[in-house]
């Protein structure tokens, strides 16, 4: 049984419901979205509450940011993807926002103005200090139930993703609960071998993500590669190169050095470092062992025979979880690391792939199709898979927990 309920545990017919969902997206300077996929990962949901009257909560950006605006465009963008009228009012709790919903007829849809525009909505409070405000004590009261669907914006304790949860019914939406069962694949690691892969710049987070699989149980093997392989070469006590040891310093990862060089003492035969890697002289490729590693180049990608090594641990694989690129896959020298670990984990019996800059890859290569499970999620993906509590699903543990003991 699941720890919070979900879209298959209530009755939806007719019924007034909130949903929080995640539409942030990017958007071009005249206000125009460029990537509608945030959207459409959303379309399951609403068309399981088709009969309901729904209102849907969302944001764009933060406040200082050039794209962060209204929530018209994402109004026109969802009436288009799901075939079906999504009302947009710049009002968020406000008189005129109460009548609009009061108004709305089974099968209506409305999205309210951007969340993030109301300065409580930010506030990093509890959910109980959240359900004492204006938005939650005007809005609660026209709903029979609240439903997150937004895993992205989840490891926040912002207002409208954790105030409902006090005051209604409050349940998992169908991508939500998605997100969560395939990233709990990953990290209960009871199909063998699970294999992880993480690269990338973010250091600090791959490692909170190696420290928590692997005390749990939950992977047979971490694949390194980028920055993330360049602070676990230097616990190892390799010579990185002058240019490689400033990045990191930059970065400010020079304190990861210690904890990766622990986790190299108590999980020796877990974790894979590369074998080469490509540096990158004036925009060409030099594939060189690690252990010839020049002083004055930059680490730019994975070597050769790393890729194909990292390649056949993938391909064998019962589950992969990837996140992070292997380097800067962006040029067109340096995308050869990225594309083979993202095509051999494809291969895999089941697949997992999460942040920003794998999406972007994977969609690059056209392997969306061929991934189980690509996560919306960014920072939230991260933060669940290294073990920290995500304040938008503990809020729905807690409202389940109410119900199962009532």
């Amino acid at each position: 049984m699941k720890d919070y309920l979900t879209m298959e545990d209530v009755k939806l017919d007719n019924k007034r419901v909130l949903v929080r969902v995640d539409f942030n997206s990017p958007m071009d300077p005249s206000g125009n979205i460029l990537d509608d996929k945030r959207i459409k990962s959303h379309l399951d949901t609403l068309r399981a509450l088709e009969d309901c009257r729904v209102v849907l909560m969302a944001h764009q950006s933060r406040a200082g940011k050039k794209d962060y605006t209204t929530m018209e465009a994402h109004a026109r963008s969802a009436t288009r993807l799901l075939r079906r009228d999504v009302a947009y009012i710049d009002d968020i709790f406000g008189s005129h926002a109460r009548e609009a919903i009061r108004s709305l007829m089974p099968g209506e849809v409305l999205l309210l103005e951007n969340t993030r525009f109301y300065a409580e909505e930010n506030m990093n409070r509890t959910p109980a200090d959240h359900a004492k405000s204006h938005m939650v004590k005007r809005l609660a009261p026209l709903f029979d139930l609240f439903i997150n669907d937004a895993f992205a914006v989840s490891h926040r304790s912002h207002c409208s993703v954790v105030g409902f949860t006090e005051v209604l019914p409050s349940i998992a939406g169908l991508l939500m609960d998605k997100e969560i069962t395939a990233l709990d694949k990953g990290l209960k690691g009871d199909e063998h071998p699970t294999i992880y892969s993480l690269g990338g710049t973010k250091a600090d987070d791959s490692i909170k993500v190696i420290e928590n699989v692997l005390r749990r149980g939950g992977a047979d093997k971490i694949l390194t590669s980028g920055v993330v392989a360049t602070v676990f070469l230097m616990a190892a006590g390799i010579n990185v190169g002058e240019a490689n040891r400033k990045f990191v310093e930059d970065q400010e990862y020079l304190e990861q050095i210690p904890v990766a060089s622990k986790l190299l003492a108590e999980y020796p035969d877990k974790i894979a470092m590369p074998v080469d890697v490509a540096l990158n002289k004036n925009g060409e490729r030099i594939d060189v062992a690690v252990s010839a590693l020049s002083n004055d180049l930059p680490i730019a990608d994975i070597g050769l025979e790393t890729i194909v090594d990292y390649s056949k641990e993938l391909k064998d694989a019962r589950v992969t979880v990837m996140n992070g690129p292997a380097g800067i896959f962006e040029q067109e020298k340096f995308k050869l690391g990225t594309s083979e670990l993202l095509k051999a984990s494809a291969e895999s019996d089941y697949s997992i792939a999460g942040g920003g800059h794998s999406v972007a890859a994977i969609e690059q290569l056209g392997l969306e199709s061929k991934f189980s499970h690509v996560s919306m999620g960014g920072g939230a993906s991260i933060t669940y898979l290294s073990g920290e509590p995500l304040p938008g699903i503990e809020a729905l543990k807690k409202y389940a927990l109410k119900v199962r003991k009532a």
